[in-house]
């Protein structure tokens, strides 16, 4: 095997959603309320969909769902079993993919504004339950890659001016899925209190598929962009060729 071949089959992209508590004292009207080092605050947990990119891309909903994988605070003793089964589970995809590369390959961790929220707080977590020590959440984190889509999404949408800036969730999903639509994490707040944990659950899962289908959709406009780019080029090519040819004459 050439060393920096990458063997698909052995490749793997985790979707990934987490869904946290924040307890009344701690909430603001604005801004993001959670935070991992406040003991008033629950991890409650999240789904996570480790695909294979030869097998788990343009399938059906049902099938995406039966391979999605939810692990919930009220089907575990405490937030460290939880977070320990997290921890295996990013494990086993790192080590796997890794192992097949020979180090030079990584997982690759897909969300919308992971990058800011989910992947910080898990490694902190990771930290403060004493999973990991300081300096080997750092090493973990980083044999990761990152795919966020709210990043991704940019180069799909008209940007007048020269700032550019993270797609919000609404934005995507009125992009890519019109009609869908996700009420934002504090309303997980009610839903824990009322112990509505079926609704969470729904939710996520639901929210696993919406984040797998566009990255479809966004690899699908980027495949769109690549062609109208290499027939530009063409074109170009075809008119110098044909001033060249006038010249000679």
């Amino acid at each position: 095997m050439q060393k920096n071949r990458i063997r698909i089959e052995k490749c793997r992209v985790i979707f990934f959603d987490l869904e946290f508590y924040v307890p009344e004292n701690s909430r603001s009207e604005l801004g993001f309320c959670y935070n991992p080092w406040d003991k008033g605050c629950k991890f409650l947990g999240g789904s996570f969909l480790v695909a294979n990119p030869e097998k788990d891309f343009h399938i059906s909903k049902s099938e995406i769902s039966r391979k999605t994988q939810s692990l919930w605070l009220w089907g575990h003793d405490s937030e460290r079993e939880l977070l320990e089964r997290i921890y295996l589970i990013l494990k086993t995809a790192h080590d796997k993919v890794r192992d097949a590369h020979g180090g030079t390959v990584s997982p690759v961790l897909c969300g919308i504004g992971i990058t800011s929220s989910d992947i910080p707080i898990l490694f902190e977590l990771f930290k403060r339950f004493q999973i990991l020590t300081n300096q080997e959440a750092f090493k973990f984190q980083n044999s990761f890659r990152v795919v966020d889509l709210s990043q991704l999404a940019i180069s799909t949408f008209n940007n007048p001016n020269n700032f550019l800036y993270p797609k919000t969730k609404s934005h995507i999903l009125n992009k890519y899925m019109p009609g869908t639509k996700f009420e934002t994490g504090k309303t997980v707040w009610q839903l824990y209190e009322s112990k509505s944990y079926e609704e969470i659950q729904q939710r996520v899962v639901s929210e696993i598929f919406s984040t797998h289908r566009c990255y479809e959709l966004i690899k699908a406009d980027l495949e769109v962009f690549k062609c109208l780019e290499l027939r530009n080029k063409k074109l170009e090519k075809s008119k110098a060729k044909t001033v060249i040819g006038i010249v000679d004459c």
